[in-house]
Protein backbone atom coordinates (compact mmCIF):
# COMPACT_ATOMS: atom_id res chain seq x y z
CA UNK A 1 0.00 0.00 0.00
CA UNK A 2 1.21 3.56 -0.70
CA UNK A 3 2.61 5.48 2.23
CA UNK A 4 2.12 9.02 1.02
CA UNK A 5 3.87 11.98 2.62
CA UNK A 6 3.89 15.58 1.38
CA UNK A 7 7.12 17.49 1.83
CA UNK A 8 7.47 21.21 1.10
CA UNK A 9 10.72 23.10 0.54
CA UNK A 10 10.95 26.86 1.01
CA UNK A 11 13.45 28.48 -1.34
CA UNK A 12 13.30 31.60 0.79
CA UNK A 13 15.44 34.74 1.02
CA UNK A 14 17.11 35.67 4.30
CA UNK A 15 18.99 38.53 5.94
CA UNK A 16 20.50 39.55 9.27
CA UNK A 17 17.09 40.95 10.32
CA UNK A 18 15.46 38.23 12.43
CA UNK A 19 12.10 40.00 12.36
CA UNK A 20 12.06 40.12 8.58
CA UNK A 21 13.16 36.49 8.42
CA UNK A 22 10.19 35.57 10.62
CA UNK A 23 7.82 37.40 8.27
CA UNK A 24 9.27 35.43 5.33
CA UNK A 25 8.92 32.19 7.30
CA UNK A 26 5.29 33.02 8.04
CA UNK A 27 4.50 33.62 4.36
CA UNK A 28 6.04 30.31 3.32
CA UNK A 29 4.31 28.46 6.15
CA UNK A 30 0.95 29.74 4.86
CA UNK A 31 1.76 28.47 1.37
CA UNK A 32 2.86 25.08 2.70
CA UNK A 33 -0.33 24.79 4.73
CA UNK A 34 -2.38 25.34 1.56
CA UNK A 35 -0.34 22.57 -0.08
CA UNK A 36 -1.28 20.29 2.86
CA UNK A 37 2.37 19.64 3.61
CA UNK A 38 3.33 17.32 6.44
CA UNK A 39 6.83 18.81 6.64
CA UNK A 40 8.20 22.22 5.60
CA UNK A 41 11.99 22.56 5.18
CA UNK A 42 13.73 25.96 5.24
CA UNK A 43 17.32 26.76 4.19
CA UNK A 44 20.38 26.91 6.42
CA UNK A 45 20.14 29.62 9.11
CA UNK A 46 16.75 30.80 7.78
CA UNK A 47 15.86 32.31 11.16
CA UNK A 48 19.08 34.16 12.03
CA UNK A 49 20.78 34.64 8.69
CA UNK A 50 23.95 32.76 7.75
CA UNK A 51 26.92 33.92 9.81
CA UNK A 52 29.66 34.48 7.19
CA UNK A 53 27.22 36.20 4.84
CA UNK A 54 24.97 38.27 7.12
CA UNK A 55 26.91 38.96 10.34
CA UNK A 56 30.22 40.58 11.20
CA UNK A 57 30.76 38.05 13.97
CA UNK A 58 28.82 35.71 16.23
CA UNK A 59 28.68 38.56 18.77
CA UNK A 60 25.69 39.92 16.83
CA UNK A 61 23.62 36.79 17.58
CA UNK A 62 20.95 37.56 20.18
CA UNK A 63 20.06 34.46 22.21
CA UNK A 64 16.86 35.96 23.66
CA UNK A 65 15.60 37.10 20.24
CA UNK A 66 16.44 33.71 18.75
CA UNK A 67 14.55 31.90 21.51
CA UNK A 68 11.51 34.14 20.97
CA UNK A 69 11.72 33.54 17.22
CA UNK A 70 11.85 29.79 17.70
CA UNK A 71 8.70 29.97 19.84
CA UNK A 72 6.98 31.93 17.06
CA UNK A 73 7.91 29.25 14.50
CA UNK A 74 6.79 26.55 16.91
CA UNK A 75 3.39 28.24 17.12
CA UNK A 76 3.25 28.33 13.31
CA UNK A 77 3.90 24.59 13.28
CA UNK A 78 1.22 23.97 15.91
CA UNK A 79 -1.43 26.13 14.24
CA UNK A 80 -0.74 24.72 10.76
CA UNK A 81 -0.64 21.09 11.86
CA UNK A 82 2.67 20.43 10.11
CA UNK A 83 6.26 20.04 11.21
CA UNK A 84 8.74 22.80 10.37
CA UNK A 85 12.48 22.29 9.95
CA UNK A 86 14.14 25.65 10.54
CA UNK A 87 17.82 26.58 10.39
CA UNK A 88 19.29 28.85 13.05
CA UNK A 89 22.37 29.72 15.03
CA UNK A 90 21.89 28.18 18.48
CA UNK A 91 23.88 28.75 21.69
CA UNK A 92 26.03 25.96 23.09
CA UNK A 93 28.51 26.21 25.98
CA UNK A 94 29.56 29.81 25.40
CA UNK A 95 29.61 29.44 21.62
CA UNK A 96 27.19 28.83 18.76
CA UNK A 97 26.22 25.98 16.48
CA UNK A 98 24.79 26.06 12.96
CA UNK A 99 21.70 23.97 13.58
CA UNK A 100 18.41 22.60 12.37
CA UNK A 101 15.41 22.43 14.68
CA UNK A 102 12.43 20.21 13.94
CA UNK A 103 9.40 21.92 15.46
CA UNK A 104 6.03 20.18 15.66
CA UNK A 105 3.50 21.69 18.01
CA UNK A 106 3.91 20.85 21.68
CA UNK A 107 6.51 18.14 21.07
CA UNK A 108 10.07 18.69 22.24
CA UNK A 109 12.16 19.98 19.29
CA UNK A 110 14.62 17.63 17.64
CA UNK A 111 17.99 19.33 17.13
CA UNK A 112 20.83 18.67 14.72
CA UNK A 113 24.10 20.62 14.88
CA UNK A 114 26.07 20.81 11.63
CA UNK A 115 28.92 18.30 11.80
CA UNK A 116 31.17 19.44 8.95
CA UNK A 117 32.30 23.07 8.98
CA UNK A 118 33.95 24.69 5.98
CA UNK A 119 35.76 27.96 5.34
CA UNK A 120 34.56 30.84 7.51
CA UNK A 121 32.03 28.61 9.28
CA UNK A 122 34.65 28.05 11.96
CA UNK A 123 34.72 31.79 12.76
CA UNK A 124 31.05 31.66 13.79
CA UNK A 125 30.16 28.13 14.82
CA UNK A 126 31.33 25.04 16.67
CA UNK A 127 31.02 21.69 14.95
CA UNK A 128 28.32 19.30 16.11
CA UNK A 129 29.35 16.30 18.19
CA UNK A 130 26.67 13.75 17.36
CA UNK A 131 24.41 12.52 14.59
CA UNK A 132 20.95 12.16 16.16
CA UNK A 133 18.57 9.40 15.18
CA UNK A 134 15.91 10.16 12.57
CA UNK A 135 12.89 12.03 13.96
CA UNK A 136 9.31 10.85 13.53
CA UNK A 137 7.10 13.19 11.51
CA UNK A 138 3.69 11.65 10.90
CA UNK A 139 4.27 8.57 8.74
CA UNK A 140 7.90 9.48 8.01
CA UNK A 141 11.24 9.10 9.74
CA UNK A 142 13.32 12.16 8.86
CA UNK A 143 17.09 12.60 9.03
CA UNK A 144 18.72 16.05 9.09
CA UNK A 145 21.85 17.45 7.43
CA UNK A 146 23.21 20.97 6.80
CA UNK A 147 24.97 22.21 3.66
CA UNK A 148 28.62 20.99 3.61
CA UNK A 149 27.53 17.75 5.30
CA UNK A 150 26.17 16.60 1.93
CA UNK A 151 29.72 16.27 0.59
CA UNK A 152 30.16 13.19 2.78
CA UNK A 153 28.39 9.88 2.18
CA UNK A 154 28.88 8.50 5.69
CA UNK A 155 26.25 10.51 7.63
CA UNK A 156 23.61 9.81 4.98
CA UNK A 157 24.39 6.11 5.14
CA UNK A 158 24.28 6.22 8.94
CA UNK A 159 20.85 7.91 8.86
CA UNK A 160 19.53 5.38 6.34
CA UNK A 161 20.73 2.46 8.42
CA UNK A 162 19.08 4.09 11.45
CA UNK A 163 15.74 4.04 9.63
CA UNK A 164 15.47 7.41 7.91
CA UNK A 165 13.13 7.42 4.93
CA UNK A 166 13.58 11.08 4.01
CA UNK A 167 16.79 13.05 4.53
CA UNK A 168 16.34 16.83 4.69
CA UNK A 169 19.28 19.07 3.76
CA UNK A 170 19.26 22.81 4.54
CA UNK A 171 21.86 24.88 2.68
CA UNK A 172 23.26 28.30 1.86
CA UNK A 173 25.18 27.80 -1.39
CA UNK A 174 25.76 31.08 -3.23
CA UNK A 175 28.63 32.87 -4.93
CA UNK A 176 29.26 34.31 -8.39
CA UNK A 177 32.74 32.76 -8.49
CA UNK A 178 31.49 29.36 -7.37
CA UNK A 179 29.02 28.43 -10.10
CA UNK A 180 31.04 25.25 -10.71
CA UNK A 181 29.48 23.93 -7.48
CA UNK A 182 26.03 23.60 -9.07
CA UNK A 183 26.53 20.40 -11.10
CA UNK A 184 28.95 18.95 -8.52
CA UNK A 185 26.54 19.33 -5.60
CA UNK A 186 23.59 18.20 -7.70
CA UNK A 187 25.65 15.08 -8.38
CA UNK A 188 26.22 14.61 -4.66
CA UNK A 189 22.50 14.92 -3.94
CA UNK A 190 21.62 12.40 -6.64
CA UNK A 191 24.24 10.00 -5.27
CA UNK A 192 23.12 10.39 -1.66
CA UNK A 193 19.56 9.50 -2.64
CA UNK A 194 20.42 6.59 -4.93
CA UNK A 195 23.18 5.02 -2.80
CA UNK A 196 20.92 4.95 0.29
CA UNK A 197 17.58 4.30 -1.44
CA UNK A 198 16.12 7.31 0.42
CA UNK A 199 14.23 10.44 -0.58
CA UNK A 200 16.20 13.67 -0.25
CA UNK A 201 14.77 17.19 0.15
CA UNK A 202 17.22 20.06 -0.42
CA UNK A 203 16.52 23.71 0.45
CA UNK A 204 18.81 26.48 -0.80
CA UNK A 205 18.41 30.20 -0.13
CA UNK A 206 16.73 32.30 -2.83
CA UNK A 207 18.62 35.14 -4.48
CA UNK A 208 21.08 36.10 -7.19
CA UNK A 209 24.25 34.05 -7.59
CA UNK A 210 22.54 30.96 -6.22
CA UNK A 211 24.70 28.01 -7.25
CA UNK A 212 21.87 25.49 -7.57
CA UNK A 213 18.11 25.49 -6.94
CA UNK A 214 16.17 23.73 -4.22
CA UNK A 215 14.95 20.27 -5.19
CA UNK A 216 13.35 17.00 -4.11
CA UNK A 217 14.85 13.67 -5.23
CA UNK A 218 13.43 10.18 -5.25
CA UNK A 219 15.08 6.96 -4.09
CA UNK A 220 16.64 6.40 -7.52
CA UNK A 221 18.39 9.78 -7.38
CA UNK A 222 16.05 11.40 -9.89
CA UNK A 223 15.04 15.05 -9.39
CA UNK A 224 11.25 14.89 -9.16
CA UNK A 225 10.66 18.58 -8.38
CA UNK A 226 12.82 21.70 -8.56
CA UNK A 227 12.49 25.43 -7.96
CA UNK A 228 13.33 28.05 -10.55
CA UNK A 229 16.94 29.13 -9.99
CA UNK A 230 17.15 32.04 -7.57
CA UNK A 231 13.40 32.59 -7.27
CA UNK A 232 11.66 32.93 -3.91
CA UNK A 233 9.10 30.15 -4.15
CA UNK A 234 7.68 27.06 -2.46
CA UNK A 235 8.31 23.59 -3.82
CA UNK A 236 6.27 20.58 -2.75
CA UNK A 237 5.79 16.96 -3.71
CA UNK A 238 3.88 13.97 -2.40
CA UNK A 239 6.24 11.04 -2.09
CA UNK A 240 5.47 7.37 -1.49
CA UNK A 241 7.64 6.25 1.41
CA UNK A 242 7.03 2.60 0.53
CA UNK A 243 9.54 3.16 -2.31
CA UNK A 244 12.38 3.37 0.23
CA UNK A 245 14.75 0.48 -0.42
CA UNK A 246 17.76 -1.10 1.30
CA UNK A 247 18.91 -2.86 -1.87
CA UNK A 248 22.05 -0.74 -2.30
CA UNK A 249 22.87 -0.83 1.41
CA UNK A 250 22.70 -4.64 1.38
CA UNK A 251 25.25 -4.77 -1.44
CA UNK A 252 27.99 -3.11 0.61
CA UNK A 253 31.11 -5.25 1.15
CA UNK A 254 31.46 -4.85 4.89
CA UNK A 255 33.84 -7.79 4.90
CA UNK A 256 36.30 -5.55 3.04
CA UNK A 257 35.70 -2.00 4.26
CA UNK A 258 33.30 -2.29 7.22
CA UNK A 259 31.97 0.67 9.13
CA UNK A 260 28.59 2.36 8.81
Amino acid sequence: MPKNFTVAVAQAPQSSDLGENLRVIGRFAALARKARAHLLLFPECALTGYGPRHHESSATFDADAIEAGIEEVRELARSSGMAILIGSALPLEGGWTNSLLLLKGASRPARYDKLHLYGRDTEFYRAGRALPAPAKVGKARVGMQVCFDLRFAEPFRHLALAGAELIAVAAYIHGARDMWKGPVITGHLRSRASETGRFVAFANVAGSNQNLPSMILNTRGEVIASCRPGAAELLHATIDLSAVSDDMLRCRRNDLYGGA
